[in-house]
């Protein structure tokens, strides 16, 4: 692959990341608001959400087969481009018509097509970036991910106090159109646009769904530490989606008020921001995942242990270091690992496990925190970083380099006539 000129692909890689992330995190809230209007209840948006899930589901399982088969720039912008068209024909009938049906169809489209575009959004973060500068390109992703989500939300929320849902719809395409001509943009730049795979890729690309699946199999039994890093890659999201959780029933525990959600939020906002600077300063090291993890552990046992809003604030600055160290590193590893004709796979696997791992541990924060209280809550927790750690150390101990190091890349069996683990 040619390479980029990183000091111009990277603002405009970034630029185009953050415009369409403002788009997404503002769709669902518009949607939501919409059906409200036209119902009067949360019932629909609530199994639309559901249907978001399942159908999200069916978009992971074909995403990382296309994105290895095509061009990653190109799967971007198309991705971009459907749900720019979708989200405008939805918004625009529902303001002439009033009729719900295109919008729900926008939605199920757009569900279908995120894991493809978050997929290709990984892997040009890849193309755009030399190795030296992709931990600060994902510490950088980390940080204007959650900020432009938020902007998002607050763009609808005040579009909504005096436009009409079918006008915040057509508003918000205006994100997803820019950030388009943002990836557009990288093929302009000096060096052309990123090219998928390395020198010979197409004869390892997946010809069919099932020989895609298949490949990442014989990789994942070829390299025993990509199922740790794997693994391992739903410590910082899970850790993350629980400090959400947790915000409202941490500050009622502590009397904090409105000044304690802002305390607690405030708390995670900054500690990402610190990681971001010190992941920016440092190589990219195996041993960040194992201080990821420990963090995270003493964060939650911190919290366990105190009861005032200032303790309560130093365990969430520090789950927002643990969380946002452990997801730049942890993706950044992948990249450096992954030959990219396999990459958009283990991406989607990689998204799969954290989903997985959140739906199996999360719910049981709520039950907890109102029955049992915050200081069993955090210590439960506690100990499931702890057991993310203890796989770290023991894998390590294991494989030690290779846990991480071991390449995973495709080469073509001619005797077998299928492509293998290199």
């Amino acid at each position: 692959m040619k390479q980029l000129r990183a000091d111009r692909a990277i603002p405009v890689y970034l630029a185009g990341f953050t415009l369409t992330n403002i788009g997404v995190g503002g769709f669902t809230l518009a949607v939501g608001l919409a059906f409200y209007e036209k119902t009067g209840s949360a019932t629909t948006f609530g199994l639309l959400v559901a249907l978001e899930y399942a159908v999200g589901f069916l978009g992971q399982m074909v995403g990382g087969s296309v994105l290895d088969r095509y061009s990653t720039l190109g799967v971007a912008l198309l991705t971009n481009s459907v749900r720019c068209v979708s989200v405008f024909l939805g918004g625009i009938l529902l303001l002439l018509t009033g009729a719900q049906l295109p919008l729900m169809a926008a939605f199920v489209v757009s569900a279908f097509i995120r894991p493809q575009y978050r997929s290709a959004s990984f892997v040009l973060a890849r193309q755009v970036s030399p190795p030296a500068q992709l931990q600060r390109i994902n510490a950088l992703r980390s940080a204007y991910l959650p900020a432009a989500k938020l902007t998002g939300l607050g763009t609808v929320a005040l579009l909504a106090a005096f436009c009409s849902s079918g006008v915040v719809l057509c508003v918000l395409t205006v994100f997803f159109f820019v950030g388009t001509l943002g990836f557009a943009a990288l093929s302009r730049l000096p060096g052309g646009a990123p090219e998928t795979g390395r020198s010979g890729a197409a004869s390892v690309r997946p010809t069919s769904l099932s020989e895609s699946w298949q490949q990442l199999g014989r990789a994942l039994r070829a390299v025993p530490g990509l199922c740790v890093h794997l693994v391992l890659s739903g410590m910082p999201a899970t850790v993350t989606a629980l400090a959400a959780v947790l915000v409202a029933p941490v500050n009622h525990w502590v009397h904090g008020g409105s000044y304690g959600i802002a305390v607690l939020d405030g708390g995670v906002a900054v500690g990402a921001l610190c990681s971001i600077a010190l992941a920016r300063r440092l190589a990219t090291r195996t041993y960040l995942v194992g201080v990821a993890c420990g963090l995270s552990a003493v964060a939650l046992l911190l919290l366990a242990s105190g009861s005032s809003l200032f303790v309560a604030g130093l365990s969430f600055w520090l789950l927002g270091v643990a969380t946002t160290l452990g997801a730049t590193t942890l993706d950044t590893l992948l990249q450096m690992r992954s030959a990219e004709e396999i990459l958009g796979r283990l991406f989607i696997t990689q998204e799969c496990v954290v989903s997985v791992t959140a739906v199996a541990l999360l719910p049981l924060s709520g039950e907890f925190a109102s029955d049992r209280g915050i200081p069993f809550t955090a210590a439960v927790y506690a100990l499931v970083a702890a057991c993310y750690l203890t796989l770290f150390v023991v894998a390590f101990a294991f494989l030690r380099q290779r846990l991480f190091g071991d390449r995973v890349e495709l080469r073509r069996d001619v005797s077998r006539g299928q492509s293998v683990p290199a």
